[in-house]
């Protein structure tokens, strides 16, 4: 037995064993805190390690603790468990990453009613402070409900123009390549724009014309905000912030001062982005303890939020692409079109979404590149998880990506394909093959049986999410789950077709240039370790 499982033992018999189990410490004072901060992947493996991913963890830092759950049957549970918030973890990025004052993030600590129309029992909040509840209202109407479809068009139109003028740059006619140093930068400035002129409106980059670089800028040094380290330390960060807020400010009153008194719906689009946007607004700015500041804050942390994740996500499934032939060509198959002549506004979403290749690679993407923590807490009183207490008002995380590498539940075919690399076809079902699929065949001799008579002859493969309940969660879950889930599954679908459909693309440089590594683990996606160079041409 080890010393740290000796006093896993020991701590278990004296505070009971309906309680979590603590993470060992060196440092007393500090406890466990460098560790996760400054850790990355590697703590928090050896913390699911050390607690099996079977239990609650305790992980105690500085000033504070938070429980750290990785078992799919208790993630599932959790995501279903009413009586559970967000707003704790949303107010420290708010007030750490974007800048809010104290003062308005004390409304987002305070609001224990939940984002249900019905206050979760117990919390005595008025309908004024209940900043969860109408942010979550807002934010579902406008993305999965009558505002998905026009959204959707918007970005697909603005991606398309975007793309469009590159296509004349590179000389359709001459079939000739052009070249380019960093492919992260290319989507950043494609799809990253579209999407804020989709989402927010024309108006926002019109007024700010470096918006978007300085978005791309702040993300990399949003960590060092994350980590709360002092504005001498990190001035550039602490600048940008301030300019990004101001140009949100700035957008704001723009746009409030040319929609006055009330404007068609053309134009409240190119202004506000979308009734959404300026719905909320004025939702924001009637919350109890808000002011044009802070709502400018919480602005840039749904920019960022929105845009930020899902470029390289797109980015991933773009890249893993154009690295197999043959994958390409079943994408380009999938959109309907045998060359560049189809039109991609031809290209409908509804299709690209029943084409498994597709799907398979889109699924494969979030689990290989998600990389977030997903926060709860009950604010009311203690939550049992596995049979353990966890306090109430104290943090509960659920990291993506420990349950993306789940090996006790992932298919790896016999390690041909860890759960450290991408395999585009890891969510696609062969029925006559028993190593297909996206999870372990527990009865390979049963599955062999039944799938004799299927192996004589071809069978389609289909896409399936089957048995990764808990174990697949780039979206979180639940009440909580992220509301533009949707909508991101939608742009990452159409960009992947779009540009397939538009553009032979060669990823130039030594393999190592293709390794992805996380700068904000945590907090978002993968991204490549070193700029890709690339070349592009338009297809014939």
């Amino acid at each position: 037995m080890t010393n740290e499982q000796c006093l896993d033992c020991l701590l278990a018999s004296v505070q009971g064993h309906d309680v979590p189990h603590s993470l060992p410490y060196t440092i007393p004072l500090l406890r466990n805190t460098f560790g996760f901060i400054n850790g990355g992947s590697a703590f928090f493996y050896k913390a699911v390690k050390y607690c099996e991913g079977r239990r609650p963890l305790r992980i105690d830092l500085l000033a504070d603790e938070i429980y750290l759950v990785q078992h799919p049957g208790e993630i599932t549970r959790i995501f279903n468990t009413a009586g559970l918030t967000v707003t704790k973890a949303y107010a420290i990025a708010l007030k750490y990453c974007f800048g809010m004052s104290d003062r308005a993030v004390e409304v987002y600590l305070s609001d224990t009613s939940g984002s249900r129309e019905r206050p979760i029992p117990g919390s005595n909040v008025p309908e004024t402070a209940r900043v969860s509840y109408h942010t979550h209202r807002n934010l579902v109407e406008g993305l999965l409900g009558d505002g998905l479809e026009p959204t959707t068009k918007r970005i697909k139109d603005a991606l398309f123009a975007s793309l469009g003028g590159l296509a004349e740059g590179a000389n359709p006619h001459s079939g000739e390549w052009v070249y380019g140093d960093d492919l992260s930068q290319f989507f950043e400035e494609h799809l990253g724009s579209s999407m804020l002129r989709g989402l927010f409106g024309s108006l926002l980059l019109t007024d700010s014309p470096d918006f978007t670089r300085n978005l791309w800028d702040y993300d990399k040094r949003i960590m060092q905000l994350a980590k709360r380290l002092p504005r001498f330390l990190i001035p550039r960060a602490y600048k940008l912030r301030n300019e990004l807020i101001a140009s949100i400010m700035r957008w704001h009153q723009l746009a409030t001062i040319l929609s006055w008194p009330e404007a068609d719906e053309e134009k409240e689009i190119s202004l506000w982005g979308s009734t959404m946007m300026r719905r909320r607004h004025a939702m924001l700015l009637k919350t109890e303890g808000q002011d044009l500041r802070s709502v400018a804050s919480t602005d840039l942390g749904l920019i960022w939020a929105s845009v930020t994740n899902i470029v390289p996500s797109t980015m991933i499934l773009c890249t893993q692409m154009y690295r197999d032939l043959s994958v390409l060509k079943e994408v380009r198959q999938s959109c309907g079109g045998h060359g560049a002549r189809q039109s991609p506004l031809d290209i409908d979403i509804k299709s690209l979404e029943k084409h498994p290749i597709l799907l398979s690679l889109y699924a494969e993407s979030l689990r290989f590149g998600v990389q977030i923590h997903i926060p709860r807490s009950s604010p009311h009183k203690d939550l049992q998880i596995g049979g353990q207490s966890v306090p109430k008002r104290k943090m509960i995380l659920i990291n993506t990506w420990l349950s993306h590498i789940n090996d006790s539940v992932w298919n790896t075919r016999d390690g041909l394909h860890p759960l450290d690399t991408f395999w585009p076809r890891r969510f696609l079902v062969n029925p006559g093959d028993d190593g297909s699929g996206p999870t372990k065949r527990h009865n390979p001799g049963v599955d062999s049986q039944l799938n004799t008579e299927a192996s004589r002859k071809p069978v389609p493969e289909t896409f399936s999410l089957e048995g990764l309940d808990g174990v697949w969660i780039p979206y979180g879950g639940g009440q909580h789950a992220c509301p533009g889930r949707i909508l991101a599954k939608r742009i990452m679908l159409l960009t992947a077709a779009m540009i397939a459909t538009m553009f032979d693309i060669e990823l130039l440089g030594p393999e190592s240039a293709l390794e992805f590594v996380s700068p904000r683990f945590g907090f978002g996606v993968k991204k490549p370790a070193k700029k890709v160079p690339f070349r592009i041409r338009r297809r014939r």
